[in-house]
């Protein structure tokens, strides 16, 4: 005589959970899962779009508030004054990406007969620093001019707790610029990662480098946006 011992029903129906998880996804249930997410992706793009814009419009308008308030200052305390650019060697949190105001200090070195220089007399505010991913490119970005980032001359100053060099646009007390000299003064600004120095552009349109282009007008310091090279 043959006895046929059925299974308990709790390793019953734990059989047949395992076999439904061994099945995997349906090609149904799969096409539904990726027509959610192309949905979501379109739904999410203007809005990435629109805070991209926002990010660059708030970046124009730090770099026209520094601008405005360095002439304003030189010109109502007829010392020269400068708007700061943080260098690259701040390192990626803080260079390119770091705006600030100082008064300068004309100096003489006796051993040299050249002229004198341009150096930091103190910081006049608090260190400032552009919006989302934005930063203050240099001409390497794909831009066919020299832009602020690539000045040759550097101006030592403190910044969180460590020197670091920076680039400058000095303002004279007649509130004309007077520094940088003999080139056109010109302010990339654009997202981008910052590695080991070398500038990285992450926004691009239509498969080209994106970036805001500012002249700045070395009589009034206004700074006109236009078209990128």
């Amino acid at each position: 005589m043959q006895v046929t011992l059925s299974r308990p029903r709790w390793q019953r129906w734990q059989h047949r959970r395992f076999a439904r998880e061994a099945r995997g996804f349906s090609l149904t249930e799969l096409m539904v899962v990726m027509v959610i997410l192309a949905a979501l992706l379109v739904a999410a793009a203007p809005v990435f779009m629109k805070s991209s814009t926002k990010a660059r419009q708030a970046s124009r308008e730090v770099v026209k508030g520094h601008l405005n308030r360095a002439r304003s200052h030189a010109i109502a305390t007829q010392q020269a004054t400068a708007v700061l650019f943080a260098n690259y060697n701040a390192g990626p949190e803080l260079g390119g990406k770091m705006l600030g105001i100082a008064e300068m200090k004309w100096e003489d070195d006796p051993n040299d007969a050249k002229p004198g220089a341009y150096e930091v007399k103190s910081v006049l505010q608090r260190w400032e620093k552009l919006p989302g991913s934005m930063m203050v490119d240099q001409s390497s970005v794909g831009h066919q001019k020299p832009s602020i980032m690539d000045v040759d001359e550097n101006f030592r100053v403190r910044l969180n707790r460590k020197d670091v060099d920076s680039r400058a646009i000095i303002f004279s007390p007649s509130g004309q610029i007077v520094a940088p000299v003999d080139q056109a003064i010109e302010i990339l600004l654009g997202a981008g990662n910052l590695t080991n120095g070398q500038v990285t552009a992450t926004e691009k349109n239509g498969g080209k480098i994106s970036y805001d282009r500012l002249q700045i007008n070395r009589l009034t310091g206004r700074a006109r946006q236009t078209l990128a090279e």
